[in-house]
């Protein structure tokens, strides 16, 4: 009965086209598109497309014409063509065939071409609107150096991203079984607790599975280490290149280094724990946060309370914080400069002011060109 009714719709829409419906045909019409509203829009569009006037092209519709008329006479119609004076065509049609008849093909053709560009109009539509919502639900934060900040994922959870960070998500599907994030850069993560729906960050070396916790991931591309603080809860770290599972209490940071890792930078009565080293993968170091000496401030999420805190680091650790930090490019043109250790924290400091703090315990002169600093002895 559907089929029935909407090919009902088509044959009524072409003799309105023709102005051959009657006063119920158009009554019955309406009825039919109110029982089949999915149709309307498209019938819409051809009634708008049926007004508008055609743009002649003489040698179409001369080509149109005689291609009907062939058609019309395999069917019995006997046509004569006859070529007047002004090299125009005029058709005769029989006397028992009636003019209506006539009108009524000629409507019924050209419903049939609109139709068949309405149905690909149509389709088309329904492609690049599917495109345009898959892209909408790939959801992408991001920031530039020198710059930070805070959003909040559709469950809740807030996410703090430091600078030069990108993190994305699917907006559409996030939530319904597992709570997926992927991340490159770094970010400090407070997850609402949710058993039934686990929360897991995707990272280059590692993905990170909790349940309801706040920690710190840093995993910036093309630096030797990624690590992970956590500071209350507990996660579940699964290295990709090991195949190993790692359950992290709080107070502990994990770091996966590509090469071995400098003692100098861990605090000896902390007595942190190293994976055994396997052939040709990461070097697993599993140790405590580190506290900044004055306030106890957790260094590893500083940057969360807009303060850069350093402790026992490389001068070049150092300045890749701050190239962040600032915005700026930093070139240090000493090898032994790069290896001084220093401690400090940055909070309203300027760049001018954060450099000369730097002079006062380890010498050296810097100089500024644009947005590029050159650190020489």
């Amino acid at each position: 009965y559907s089929y029935m009714s909407k090919d009902r719709i088509w044959t009524l829409m072409s003799r309105k086209l023709s102005g051959e419906a009657s006063e119920a045909e158009l009554s019955e019409l309406d009825e039919l598109n109110k029982i089949h509203p999915d149709t309307d829009t498209s019938l819409q569009f051809i009634d708008q497309y049926w007004a508008v006037p055609a743009e002649k092209d003489e040698d179409f519709l001369e080509a149109t014409f005689l291609l009907h008329s062939g058609r019309l006479n395999e069917k019995g119609f006997d046509l004569e063509l006859n070529n007047n004076e002004t090299g125009s065509f005029s058709l005769d049609f029989p006397q028992q065939q009636p003019n209506r008849k006539r009108r009524l093909f000629i409507a019924t053709t050209a419903f049939f071409t609109v139709a068949v560009l309405i149905f690909v109009f149509i389709n088309t539509t329904k492609n690049t609107v599917a495109g345009a919502k898959e892209k909408i639900a790939q959801s992408e934060v991001s920031t530039k150096n020198g710059s930070r900040t805070k959003i909040q994922l559709p469950d809740g959870s807030s996410v703090w991203l430091n600078s030069s960070s990108k993190l994305t998500y699917d907006n559409q599907h996030f939530g319904t079984g597992v709570r997926e994030v992927s991340l490159s850069g770094e970010a400090y993560f407070d997850v609402v607790k949710n058993p039934a729906k686990p929360f897991i960050i995707h990272t280059a070396k590692m993905d990170i599975k909790v349940l309801g916790t706040a920690f710190n991931v840093k995993c910036y591309p093309g630096e030797k280490t990624t690590e992970t603080s956590l500071i209350r809860g507990s996660v579940e770290v699964t290295l990709k290149d090991r195949q190993e599972k790692i359950i992290m209490k709080p107070n502990e940071k994990l770091i996966i280094n590509d090469e071995d890792i400098n003692p100098l930078k861990t605090n000896a009565a902390l007595q942190p724990k190293k994976m055994p080293l396997i052939k040709d993968k990461p070097i697993i170091q599993l140790s405590h946060v580190t506290l900044y000496p004055t306030d106890n401030t957790v260094v590893e999420t500083g940057w969360v309370e807009s303060r850069l805190i350093f402790s026992g680091e490389t001068l070049e650790e150092i300045a890749l914080k701050m190239e962040r930090w600032y915005g700026v490019t930093i070139i240090i043109k000493n090898e032994k400069l790069k290896k001084e250790l220093l401690t400090g924290s940055f909070e309203n400091e300027t760049i001018y002011q954060a450099l000369d703090a730097l002079q006062i315990t380890t010498p050296f002169v810097y100089k500024i060109n644009n947005n590029t600093i050159t650190i020489s002895k």
